[in-house]
């Protein structure tokens, strides 16, 4: 799968996951990050990448849409710059390892 397209389906899975949390009747937190974890775990599937390098995507992940949720809750900036840093380091991380091959 192309670096786009892995780049594409993590961030349209970080932005339904923060629409969840910050949605009027919020759903559970734990199950909804839990499954951003493991789609960001498995986004480097087919690549040489071993479980360190997946096992921080999948973080960066949960921290992007964690943010995300918390920034249509706060007054502040800070949320949101937050996860516009981690979406930077995110699409990093999948381009050297989809490009390096691991």
């Amino acid at each position: 799968m192309p670096t786009l397209l892995r780049n594409l389906l993590l961030l349209a899975v970080e932005f339904g996951a923060a629409h969840l949390l910050r949605s009027p009747d919020p759903a559970p937190w734990i199950p909804v990050l839990l499954a951003v974890f493991v789609v960001g775990s498995g986004v480097l599937h087919g690549t040489d990448a071993e479980f360190v390098p997946r096992f921080l995507l999948a973080f960066v992940a949960v921290g992007v849409a964690w943010l995300g949720g918390a920034a249509g809750e706060a007054t502040d900036s800070v949320p949101a710059a937050g996860a516009v840093t981690l979406l930077v380091i995110q699409t990093a991380l999948l381009i050297r390892f989809c490009r390096r091959g691991g």
